[in-house]
């Protein structure tokens, strides 16, 4: 949280708490909509698809409609961050939040497989592609907005409270399945519950309308205003040296970020219910949400470290620990689901979601990767274009999972495969940031 100045900051702006709120909220509502996606996966495959066949490849179906919303992310985040870096960032944050919306509303009255057949699955998917293109445009735009109002010695901070916010998402999420699935219980769950679940998504958009309502232009966008420095085709201009080495090295760190993200988030939902070997979907859902909690405040703890280790430095020794502990992880996970053993199911879930604490420097550092003139394309487009191959992980799995030596030791349950996964994203993550420079403490002015 950014309870204070540190000794030796400057003043904070005017509008920097708008700012930093509105996109925590942005982002919170993100990861909301995603994890819906996630925890109600089993009950999705009852919903979208035949329900017939292998377990497995039913759930793999549902998420590769996760994997539609965040391949099509880096599209929303050239559109949406070029012109961003053309006529400003605030008023285009209003219009990526109310596309979010009304795609949220939308979702609650899609028709189901019993009622149209696979045409059921084909809408959702179709709704999920445009929901990454405002999504897209959502973090391209805002996670640029409130870091360019913030000092640059709390900027690490700043981050990590503006990413917090996608796990608390999901703690809100697996809280308001568990409060669904409580209330009405399975089988209304499967007829009107996974409905309510998705309106629900309206809530925190209304909230982050209101806020951004009462922002203002950031400074250093009006800065290049004044000076004349505006890109006149942002997105375009990634490709040209010397900017494109500055892209690929962030479009190489963000494949090895997701391809850790997703092994987590994508599969603990898998894990943890095992198609109905596993636990209840209640206490899945509790689980869950509380291990994503504790990532919460993960984040916000590797944010405020980065500004005093260093983003790259700090980085570095947690994607080798990755390394070493990602399978031992999904290991004990998975023989905690089948012994139906509560306490180290959590112990595992909650060690999962630290695999995941990196992202919480991602704001600081993109931002200070990218001059103003095109650094609402540069961040969106660089966090998101990891995304165009990160996002198949659910296939990634699926052909680890068919290979013979790993088939053989985790059979028909999916923990291994994703844990090979997740190490291997590790392993792109230190490669790339090892090829990065030290951004810590750097003036956004000085960026070229």
């Amino acid at each position: 949280m950014i309870n204070s100045v540190p000794q030796g900051s400057s003043r904070l702006p005017r509008g920097f708490y708008p700012a930093m709120f509105g996109q925590w909220i942005g982002f919170m509502l993100d990861s909301y909509d995603m994890s819906l996606v996630l925890v109600m996966a089993p009950i999705l495959t009852k919903i979208f698809t035949s329900g017939k066949g292998n377990p497995a490849w039913q759930y793999v179906v549902i998420i590769l409609t996760y994997s539609i919303t965040m391949a099509t992310r880096p599209l929303g985040s050239a559109i949406f961050g070029h012109y961003a870096d053309k006529v400003g960032r605030r008023n285009l944050l209003i219009v990526t939040m109310s596309g979010v919306g009304v795609c949220s509303l939308l979702a609650a009255f899609l028709p189901t497989y019993q009622s149209v057949g696979p045409m059921a699955w084909v809408l959702f998917a179709m709704l999920r592609f445009v929901m990454g293109i405002f999504f897209g445009g959502e973090y391209a735009v805002g996670h640029t907005f409130a870091i360019e109002f913030s000092p640059s010695d709390i900027r690490g901070r700043v981050g990590g409270f503006i990413q917090s916010g996608f796990p608390l998402g999901y703690v809100f999420g697996a809280v308001m399945l568990a409060i669904l699935g409580s209330v009405m219980g399975k089988s209304a769950m499967l007829t009107m519950g996974w409905r309510y679940a998705f309106a629900t998504g309206v809530i925190p958009v209304l909230a982050g309308l209101l806020i951004r309502f009462f922002t203002r232009e950031s400074p250093a966008f009006m800065k290049a205003i004044k000076t004349g420095d505006i890109e006149k085709a942002p997105f375009f201009s990634l490709f040209k040296r010397p900017a494109l080495w500055t892209f690929l090295q962030v479009f190489f760190l963000m494949c090895g970020l997701f391809l850790t993200d997703y092994a987590v988030y994508g599969f603990l939902p898998e894990m943890l219910t095992m198609h109905g070997k596993g636990f209840d979907t209640t206490t899945f859902a509790w689980i869950y949400g509380f291990a994503l909690f504790l990532a919460f405040l993960g984040y916000n703890f590797y944010g405020w470290l980065s500004d005093y280790v260093g983003r790259r430095r700090l980085t570095l020794i947690y994607s080798f620990i990755l390394i070493i502990v990602g399978i031992p992880t999904f290991f004990v996970l998975h023989n905690a689901v089948v012994a139906k053993n509560i306490r180290l199911a959590i112990v595992g879930t909650i060690l999962a979601a630290m695999c995941k604490l990196a992202w919480g420097m991602l704001p600081a550092y993109l931002s200070e990767r990218f001059p103003t003139k095109r650094r609402a394309v540069g961040l969106g487009f660089g966090y998101s274009s990891g995304a165009l191959i990160g996002a198949w992980f659910s296939i990634y799995v699926w052909w680890a999972h068919k290979i013979p030596f790993i088939k053989a030791i985790e059979g028909n349950d999916l923990w291994l495969s994703p844990a090979v996964i997740l190490v291997i994203g590790a392993m792109i993550t230190f490669i790339s940031m090892y090829l990065g420079p030290e951004t810590n403490g750097i003036s956004l002015d000085d960026v070229k």
